[in-house]
């Protein structure tokens, strides 16, 4: 997140206002610089949902009556890493007294179930409440599972031609092995030499009459079992 600077022209036409107003030994002027850069209004540009961004927008209340040229960006970083649909922000000044902030929601790729309540894995690595609602057609992890080792299988899974909704479930397992649900058929997956696996898996779909088929077992290299 960046806090983006205005034109340097109008920051010293800005500056020579404030000079100018100081140099007036009258308490009025001095009222009123020190209010003319107080945030007084602070803009969303959001393709969040619109509760959330109720919800972010009254976090940002705090913010208001900071003077503008001394606003800390780290506060505003700390809120806004507080909600973890966002996948990226953007924080402009917009002189005398207004912030707007520009916010990308995180794609979703799967739910899965932590003590009993469903949480959504976004794009950015980060949980995100079951409360909130997403597209239905995400896939299920099922099992402990590490997050990193997950994208590495779904990055695979992009380089050899599938995508996450190709998939209803992800079976995890604890020596970071997969089995993926397509269609109906388990497919089994081994630990290591993934590209490969994935290399024969596209073949067999392609080529092959799978519908009859209930397992794809690419566990050993050497010996495809369809069954």
């Amino acid at each position: 997140m960046t806090l983006q600077s205005i034109d340097k022209g109008k920051i010293y036409l800005y500056f020579f206002l404030l000079f100018f107003l100081l140099s007036i030994h009258n308490i009025n002027s001095l009222k009123f610089v020190k209010n003319f850069f107080k945030i007084n209004k602070i803009i969303l540009d959001s393709e969040l949902d619109e509760n959330l961004n109720e919800k972010i927008y009254n976090s940002m209340h705090q913010f208001y009556n900071y003077n503008i040229f001394s606003i800390n960006a780290d506060e505003i970083r700390e809120k806004l890493n507080e909600f973890n649909s966002i996948s990226e922000y953007r924080v402009k000044k917009e002189f005398p007294s207004v912030i707007k902030i520009e916010l990308k929601p995180t794609e979703i790729l799967a739910y899965y179930f932590e003590n009993n309540q469903k949480i959504y894995l976004g794009e950015n690595g980060k949980k995100i409440n079951g409360n909130e609602l997403f597209k239905d057609n995400l896939p299920l992890i099922v099992g402990q599972f590490d997050t990193q080792n997950f994208f590495t299988l779904k990055e695979k899974l992009m380089i050899h031609g599938f995508i996450i909704e190709d998939f209803k479930k992800f079976y995890s397992y604890k020596s970071k092995r997969w089995d993926l649900l397509y269609n109906s058929i388990i497919i089994k997956l081994p630990i290591d030499d993934l590209d490969n696996s994935l290399i024969k898996l596209k073949e067999i779909i392609n080529n092959l009459d799978i519908n009859n088929l209930k397992v794809i077992d690419l566990r050993n290299k050497n010996n495809i079992i369809l069954s």
